[in-house]
């Protein structure tokens, strides 16, 4: 992709990738080395994005992202969920409503993504399967049972 395209990319979508990946991996630091990595590949390979997906796009390769730093050696789960909000301390990429958001990362990975993508970011069920590689009454069932691990959560 040209320089151009990946500055109006990055502008446009690297908050909404930073808070993807921000509530996928629980660390500021890889959170930003991954949408990082995601813009630098995009620059140095040819890619070709239909404006109407660019957003979906991205998020899938940010899930993907997410998903080879966990498997990785390099992911260290020294950095504990429940202090979460002392590493990240406050931010303005974070969305408004921390508690809500701080509740939201409590809970279990599985079910924490589709909620988000749902809630946060506005995807239908149809659309977080396809970024998340699921079948859509998987997505479903995980926002379902995802909303109670949430209720609970939030009545901490």
């Amino acid at each position: 992709m040209k320089n151009d395209a990946v500055l109006r990319l990055f502008s446009k979508y690297g908050d909404d990738l930073y808070r993807f990946a921000l509530s996928y991996v629980g660390s500021k630091c890889e959170a930003e080395d991954i949408v990082q990595d995601i813009f630098v590949k995009l620059i140095s390979r040819p890619f070709v994005i239909r404006r109407d997906k660019e957003k979906s796009y991205l998020l899938k390769i940010t899930a993907n992202a997410c998903k080879d730093y966990l498997k990785s050696p390099r992911y260290n789960s020294s950095v504990d969920i429940d202090n979460y909000t002392e590493v990240i301390g406050t931010s303005e990429y974070l969305p408004e409503d921390d508690s809500l958001y701080n509740a939201l990362c409590k809970i279990d990975r599985k079910f924490r993504m589709p909620i988000y993508l749902h809630y946060y970011e506005g995807y239908s069920y149809k659309e977080i399967s396809g970024i998340l590689r699921l079948s859509e009454s998987a997505v479903a069932m995980r926002i379902s049972r995802g909303k109670e691990e949430l209720k609970k959560a939030l009545e901490e």
